[in-house]
């Protein structure tokens, strides 16, 4: 069995390479909550479970980050969370940043569950 060393092999979903506006703002660093500004930038490939986006800021694997990213400014192709999966610091002095998106949204119980935990 062959050892998969490369970022590309590690990959669960098919990338395509875009170049679109994401608007990004830390929401959790370690086990804290942050209410940070909004940061522009633009993402250089995306896939259905995640993206690579070029940074000024040194996002850290693990953080929780909220993202809109929009195609021509008026479509909105996605808006959530992801969680840092890797940052590597660009010769130019950005980052590009790895993220796998999460849903945070609370898990609702259906009256059977509750009723049968009782």
């Amino acid at each position: 069995m062959e050892k998969h060393t490369s970022f590309e092999e590690r990959r669960d979903s098919v990338r395509a390479k875009r170049i679109v506006t994401v608007r990004h703002r830390l929401i959790k660093h370690r086990t804290r909550k942050v209410n940070s500004i909004w940061q522009l930038a633009t993402t250089e490939n995306m896939s259905l479970s995640g993206l690579l986006f070029v940074s000024a800021l040194p996002y850290h694997p693990g953080d929780i980050i909220e993202l809109q990213v929009v195609m021509s400014g008026v479509i909105d192709i996605f808006n959530g969370f992801a969680k840092v999966i890797r940052t590597t610091r660009n010769k130019g002095g950005y980052y590009h940043v790895g993220v796998k998106y999460v849903d945070l949204k609370p898990k609702r119980r259906s009256a059977k569950t509750l009723l049968a935990s009782n």
